[in-house]
Parts: C-alpha cells; sequence; structure tokens
C-alpha cells in the first residue's frame, strides 16, 4: 500500500473512531441529566468520568495522527 492512501485509510478510520466516541460522550450526557432528574447522585459522577477518559482515548488518537502525518510529510 503506498503512503498517501495509507495516510487516506487511517484517517478515516480514526475519524470513525472519534465519531463514535463523541456519539458516547453525547449518550452519556443524556444519561446523567436523566439520572439528575431521578435524583440519582452516582450516575452522572461515573458519566463523567467515562466521558473523561472517552476525551483522553479522542487526544490520544489526535496526536497519532499528527505523529504520523509528520513522518509522512519527512519521507
Amino acid at each position: 500500500m503506498n503512503p498517501p492512501r495509507q495516510g487516506t485509510t487511517l484517517f478515516s478510520a480514526l475519524l470513525a473512531l472519534v465519531g463514535v466516541g463523541v456519539v458516547l460522550q453525547l449518550w452519556l450526557l443524556s444519561a446523567s441529566v436523566d439520572a439528575v432528574f431521578r435524583n440519582d447522585a452516582r450516575t452522572p459522577l461515573h458519566a463523567a468520568l467515562g466521558s473523561v477518559v472517552l476525551f483522553l482515548i479522542n487526544g490520544a488518537l489526535l496526536l497519532y495522527v499528527f505523529g504520523f502525518d509528520k513522518r509522512m510529510r519527512d519521507r
């Protein structure tokens, strides 16, 4: 596989993963709001922790894309 095509495939796959992460974060937000209306104090805390984990994963994916792009440009 040539590098430009490999970069496009990688970027598309990572974009799909980030999209899934964003949908999961929206689901966690809606679950938290629902829990607040039910006077459940534990669920929003767990959802916030899960959202932070998803945020860190998405940040790591972004750093990987930047590193991959730099390696491809330095060739």
